[in-house]
């Protein structure tokens, strides 16, 4: 058994006028703690806490806020606070509870202040309703929690660690390894060997990666336009759709990364090790913040998890030199474009290769080689790692389906 971890969405479901107001009530008094308590430079949680104490919260938000902001002073060297930052709860603050009789089965408890609570009925992604039902029964533990509004809507992320069976033992029968190269040009490229050691049924992502690269250009000149105008609102309505757009794409993507490996028999997906990655990106300012902007983290958790519910093994290599090496003869080459890799050994076969491919190939190989090692999330989230992050919110919302009857807890 493994432990796995997930962060489960919910949307809540029509609050009426008092619950949407008191809502607004607790984000409004949890956002201005945190503008304090930030402001302060508050590093320790006694610190944080002769700020918070002062503030109309639950004590299951205070406490949250206590363990937050001296991760954004000292891990994270935050040297501004964003706007609009999730409402956190640690995980005794939130109660679910299950009425299967009623058009909308699920309601939750959210604290609004000590002694005050606000329970509401609140529709999940379908994809997780196992992950929740666990959760409910007691087979998954809770963790901490995150409320947030998007355009009228308040949506809760959960997020949830539980025991899976683990398949990272593959079987007597060689494993296949599958090479994953994660990149700006294709966003995700993945290869294998056939029996004969040739590459073979090569898939590239690239119009995604053109669609994304797109996104993220629209979404950071418009942001600077509209912050010029003063329209701090409207860039951030425009940021949620863009990063949600995003996310979309990545979710698609790395579901199909998996479905590729379910087609290929005893598969072993082999990820880079995001530690070397980040170690090693020096190209440059520009370079650098570009990468260090890219979702790399999170595309290789998603992966990492769905893989994990589909029993198919996941492992990391080290990522040195596997977009220089040849995969043919070894030779350290060049890429004279992004797409193309070019071996600069006159007796190899290879004169020009695709490059994704190429690297994808390198990653799958050095699997073969013993370099391999597994990496499972120590953390309480399945999002990005440090230096993985899209700069902008991460988190995606499930386009729940719309009932009626509100049932047992609505008002």
């Amino acid at each position: 058994m493994i432990e796995l971890t997930k962060t489960l969405e919910l949307k809540l479901v029509e609050p009426n006028a008092h619950k949407r107001r008191k809502l607004r009530e607790t984000r409004e008094a949890y956002q201005n703690a945190l503008k304090e308590a930030f402001g302060a430079g508050c590093v320790t949680q006694t610190e944080a806490n002769d700020v918070v104490v002062n503030y109309d919260l639950s004590g299951y938000a205070k406490n949250a806020l206590k363990k937050y902001v001296p991760q954004l002073t000292t891990t994270y060297s935050a040297g501004e606070l964003h706007d609009n930052h999730p409402v956190r709860f640690t995980n005794e603050g939130l109660r679910l509870d299950h009425k299967p009789e009623n058009a909308i089965e699920w309601y939750v408890k959210i604290p609004h202040h000590e002694d005050y609570h606000l329970w509401i009925p609140a529709q999940p992604n379908p994809e997780q309703r196992d992950w929740l039902e666990a959760l409910n029964a007691g087979a998954a533990t809770m963790g901490e929690s995150r409320l947030f509004e998007r355009e009228g809507t308040w949506y809760l992320h959960i997020t949830a660690t539980r025991d899976v069976e683990k398949h990272s033992e593959v079987s007597a029968e060689e494993p296949t390894p599958i090479g994953v190269d994660v990149g700006e040009a294709s966003l995700v490229t993945v290869c294998h060997r056939d029996d004969h050691g040739s590459p073979t049924t090569p898939v590239l992502w690239a119009d995604e990666g053109k669609t994304v690269r797109r996104l993220r250009k629209t979404y950071f000149t418009a942001k600077r336009r509209l912050q010029a105008r003063g329209c701090e609102r409207i860039a951030e309505s425009f940021g949620d759709k863009v990063w949600n757009q995003i996310d979309d794409i990545l979710h698609t993507v790395t579901r199909e990364v998996v479905e590729y490996a379910e087609s290929v028999e005893n598969p072993v997906l082999v990820l880079e090790d995001l530690t070397y990655i980040r170690e090693s990106m020096d190209y440059g300012g520009f370079m650098n913040r570009r990468l260090h902007g890219w979702g790399f983290a999170k595309i290789h958790a998603q992966i990492r998890y769905k893989a994990v519910e589909k029993g198919i093994p996941v492992e990391t290599v080290n990522p040195r030199s596997t977009s220089k090496d040849c995969h043919a003869c070894g030779e350290v080459g060049y890429r004279p474009r992004q797409a193309t890799f070019k071996c600069t050994n006159d007796a190899c076969w290879i004169s020009e290769y695709q490059a994704d491919v190429n690297g994808a190939i390198n990653i799958a190989d050095r699997y073969l080689s013993g370099e391999s090692h597994s990496r499972e999330h120590t953390d309480d989230d399945d999002s990005a790692e440090d230096g993985g992050r899209l700069t902008a919110p991460q988190d995606s919302q499930a386009d729940a389906i719309k009932h009626e009857t509100l049932g047992t807890y609505a008002s």
